[in-house]
């Protein structure tokens, strides 16, 4: 295949399909975070030395996200489909595919999220107490601002996943590149299309991870 075929393809087929696939990704990430917050807080508050210590909270919310962590992606488009029509009006295409991506990831990220107060050295917390700051401050001043590399970290790694997923998605008419793959490089077998679609996306994977590696070494200073 010579350049000007490929970069056709690109403008005509591959460029559309990757700011859907951007749309969603970022957009379903973003939605994820801001859900996953207040469960992450909880989780980290009522926890064994947690600032609320509260087994029965804690258990429960625990298993709660563990079931949620636990469905195939793809069962979850599925299973949410009536959801999803209901929220905004249809169940296929590219915003529709936001809904379930954001529903499935919001479980990993809360706990990423958890996992990175927990790491915050304990001392850190207790200097703030005797500080007299409050439990509010503690937690949003704080924690937030030593757990931040590592939510970084966590966030650029579950953006790389949301990618496959919505890559995935393409395969019940999600839109993106995953969609562009199946409807032109496998119906169609234009292996072309298939090479240039996951060559797109081993880039995308690592351009995220490089930003995501720099913002982790600035926030860690």
């Amino acid at each position: 295949m010579n350049l000007e075929a490929i970069l056709r393809n690109f403008e005509n087929i591959l460029y559309p399909a990757l700011l859907e696939t951007l749309y969603m990704s970022f957009t379903a990430t973003f939605l994820a975070f801001l859900i996953a917050l207040i469960p992450a807080i909880v989780l980290t508050a009522t926890d064994k030395g947690g600032l609320w210590e509260n087994k029965s909270i804690y258990s429960a919310l625990d298993f709660i996200i563990n079931i949620l962590r636990s469905f195939p992606f793809l069962v979850l488009i599925v299973v949410l489909s009536p959801f999803t029509k209901y929220l905004i009006g249809i169940s296929i295409g590219t915003t529709a595919t936001i809904v379930p991506l954001t529903i499935g990831i919001a479980p990993y990220l809360a706990k990423m999220i958890e996992s990175a107060f927990k790491e915050i050295d304990p001392a850190i917390i207790e200097a703030a107490r005797s500080y007299g700051a409050s439990k509010a401050q503690i937690i949003f001043k704080v924690m937030f601002s030593e757990a931040l590399p590592n939510i970084i970290n966590g966030i650029t790694l579950i953006l790389i996943i949301v990618i496959g997923f919505s890559a995935m998605a393409g395969t019940v008419g999600g839109g993106g590149l995953g969609d562009v793959a199946i409807r032109y490089g496998y119906e169609r077998f234009r292996t072309d299309i298939m090479i240039q679609t996951v060559v797109i996306l081993i880039i995308l994977v690592q351009i995220i991870q490089f930003i995501g590696n720099i913002l982790y070494k600035i926030t860690k200073r």
